[in-house]
């Protein structure tokens, strides 16, 4: 078979020729053919062609190039290899060597890293971007695709991976179902700038919803998320994203949102807000700020998670669906300084109850500081002490205010006895607090109008004495350990300010139920006097200042393989300062088996003495094993006062999945036994087949809005069903369409 240097670059590739002939250009490569020739300023190369330069391989049927202007036609059923996978193939390809372009038809590209394939029946090319027409992109199997996507034009940059299309329908099967105008698509899954997947949905109150996020990415260290959205029966908003990575492999993440309520919507649902805004910051170091590097024992750290939003549907401007289950949100910006024996921290808490209009009468820790000696030995190995120092600013816009300064210094002795089958314990705490008080002027005492309250001092010496056993024993098949612990503990000295008498603890109680009872009085009236009535369990619980005795039982028995087989724990606590209130604390039993991998079932029941009655009980079963996914969970709690109880809550969840292979089918029900109806429930059928998944999902949830109805903020439970459809389109994304509709 005879063989001839040709020239032939492609994908900027460099041939490299076997045969000794020299030509006047840098393309030269190996070409092998059934046949090869040269017609003047022509080669010539026929049947099963192929072409090699470094870890490409190229093969076609026909390959014709011309010397003279240095251009190439390929032919027949071109295919491009770079190692063992296939990157390009197309029906015939056109060159031109000195512009660095070429046309192609009937083409073929795919991605080896995503699986992402392209064909067009026109293409074309210049500098590494492909421009084609008519042409079709899909994840799955090239002869009989599950899904696809039709577009009319389109381009790929393999320079930058990213895949533009325009005017595209989505196809399952045969059957479109929707139409985005402009989509852009990375195809190593790397950051990109365009338009991300839209949410679109249609919500009973709030008519068609649509939220079109657009992703902005300049830079590897930062990028921004921009979401307009419609609601048609409602208003209009729009959601902001900053993301910011640090060189110390640190994000900062700010986000703010906001929306505007229609005046027909805010008059027709009562809503108390019309425009809803908010934002928040999340911040953590993960190796530090980097300011005490250069000292070997010194670390420090910090943190920032901080929310700010008038309204709880600040939660939903992005996702209508979101369940919000608690109406409190905790804010923190924290810093901490610590090395081997000492720790500094500056705390920042910020409190915002989402049921109120406002939080002006809402306690916030804007400071707190604190000193902390970790645990040290003191003259003797075993006698141990450390040291707690704080000093927190508590305060509010309404109401008073204070500084408080607190210091706590335990110092305990710990003796094993018995080759540590026994141990014996004894300790004192040694605790300091000072109050001082500001925006005093509608401050008032329970039942003490003379009482001096600009500033206040509690200190107290307690003492605590245990003895505990820590037992363990291999029986070959199955270990069992026992632990066993009594203590008892108390004040052995005890000294406050007139603030912190018993009396004023029993008459704030007693205040504040005849002040809920008075009927005279406007909500508003009983929330003023109560927020300017001094609460000293707020800051001292007088219940930790009693003479204790605690008893403490547990007992595990475990499997050769580690599992635990069975465990009970059960703990009481005994009020030796009344004789009437000895069981005013409930005793606790836990017992819980996890015998093999997948499945854990736990319980516990508190039994009051007091009340002879359970005040609190719990209980679940969780199994996740082979395709099957399962729990159910059960609690009660009943509050008791004075010679009146109730049940406080009283429920049941259960939930179950599983995975049949050809599908998955899912669900789960929360059953309410006070409110005897169901709360929130949700059945889901869903499959996924290679490159492509469905889901539908029904659902009824329970979900609070925030109104003024009554001209007063007022927390509102509203029921929403609804219906909601998702495709999985792999490697893409996810598209899914909502429809809520009322009960």
């Amino acid at each position: 078979m005879p063989r001839f240097l040709c020239l032939f670059p492609f994908f900027l590739f460099c041939l490299f020729a076997q045969e000794s002939y020299k030509a006047n250009s840098s393309q030269l490569g190996e070409i092998i053919a059934d046949k090869l020739s040269s017609d003047k300023n022509k080669i010539y190369a026929k049947g099963n062609v192929v072409l090699i330069s470094g870890e490409y391989y190229i093969s076609a049927d026909d390959v014709v190039y011309d010397k003279s202007n240095k251009t190439a036609e390929i032919k027949g059923e071109v295919r491009v290899y770079k190692g063992s996978d296939l990157s390009f193939s197309a029906k015939s390809v056109k060159v031109d060597f000195s512009k660095d372009t070429f046309s192609l038809s009937s083409i073929y590209l795919q991605s080896v890293e995503s699986g992402l394939w392209v064909s067009a029946k026109e293409a074309s090319s210049q500098n590494d971007v492909y421009y084609f027409k008519e042409n079709t992109v899909s994840g799955c199997d090239i002869q009989n695709p599950i899904w696809h996507l039709d577009s009319s034009s389109g381009s790929l940059d393999q320079s930058d991976d990213v895949l533009t299309l325009w005017n595209t329908r989505i196809y399952i099967g045969k059957m479109p179902i929707f139409y985005i105008p402009y989509m852009s698509i990375s195809t190593n899954n790397q950051r990109k700038s365009g338009l991300l997947y839209p949410k679109v949905a249609y919500l009973n109150e709030d008519g068609f919803y649509y939220q079109q996020p657009i992703f902005i990415a300049p830079y590897e260290s930062w990028d921004i998320t921009l979401s307009p959205q419609i609601r048609t029966s409602r208003g209009i908003g729009i959601s902001g994203d900053f993301r910011l990575a640090t060189p110390r492999d640190n994000l900062l993440i700010f986000q703010t949102k906001y929306f505007y309520n229609t005046k027909k919507y805010v008059q027709k649902y009562s809503i108390l807000n019309q425009h809803i805004y908010g934002f928040n910051l999340d911040f953590q170091t993960r190796l530090g700020t980097g300011w005490f590097d250069g000292y070997e024992t010194l670390n420090d750290g910090f943190y920032s998670n901080f929310t700010y939003m008038n309204d709880l549907d600040y939660l939903r401007i992005d996702d209508a669906g979101k369940k919000v289950g608690d109406r409190l949100s905790v804010s923190r910006f924290n810093y901490l300084l610590h090395s081997e024996e000492h720790y500094f921290g500056f705390y920042n808490k910020l409190f915002i109850d989402i049921a109120q209009a406002n939080n002006a009468d809402t306690f916030q820790l804007l400071p707190s500081l604190q000193y902390h000696k970790f645990y040290d030995s003191l003259f003797w190995q075993n006698l141990m002490y450390s040291i707690d120092v704080q000093a927190n600013n508590v305060m509010r816009k309404e109401g008073y205010g204070y500084y408080e300064n607190t210091i706590n210094i335990p110092i305990g002795i710990e003796l094993p006895l018995f080759d540590g089958y026994l141990s014996v314990g004894a300790s004192t705490d040694l605790n300091f607090t000072n109050i001082n008080l500001y925006q005093t002027q509608n401050l008032q005492i329970a039942n003490n109008p003379n009482i001096n309250y600009k500033n206040a001092n509690f200190f107290t010496a307690n003492y605590s004495a245990s003895l505990a056993t820590d037992l363990a024993k291999d029986y070959g098949d199955f270990m069992h350990t026992l632990q066993l612990m009594a203590k008892i503990s108390g004040p052995y000295y005890r000294y406050t300010s007139n603030m912190f008498s018993d009396n004023v603890y029993k008459d704030y109680s007693n205040a504040v139920i005849q002040i809920s009872n008075d009927s005279s009085k406007t909500s508003e009236q009983k929330k003023f006097i109560i927020n300017n009535l001094w609460n000293p369990s707020s800051i001292v619980d007088f219940d930790t200042n009693k003479h204790k005795f605690e008893i403490q039982l547990s007992q595990y028995f475990y499997n050769n393989a580690g599992n635990t087989l069975f465990y009970y724990n059960l703990s009481q606590k005994l009020n030796l300062q009344s004789q009437d209130y000895l069981f005013s604390e409930s005793m606790v039993n836990e017992i819980g088996s996890s015998p093999i991998d997948g499945l854990d079932m736990k319980a516990s029941i508190y039994y009051s003495f007091l009340y002879n009655d359970i005040t609190e009980a719990s209980a679940s079963v969780d199994l996740e094993k082979w395709h099957l996914k399962t729990s159910v969970g059960y609690y009660y709690k009943k509050l008791f006062a004075s010679n009146t109880s109730s049940i406080n809550a009283n429920f049941i969840n259960f939930s179950l999945s599983n995975d049949f292979g050809y599908f998955s089918l899912g669900g789960e029900v929360n059953y309410d036994f006070l409110a005897r109806q169901l709360k929130d429930w949700s059945v889901e059928i869903s499959t996924d087949i290679r490159c492509f998944g469905v889901s539908l999902k029904f659902a009824q949830e329970i979900a609070s809005i925030l109104t003024d109805e009554g001209n007063q903020p007022l927390l509102k439970s509203i029921t929403n069903n609804y219906v909601r459809l998702e495709f999985r389109f792999t490697p893409l994304s996810e598209v899914g369409v909502s429809y809520r509709f009322n009960k």
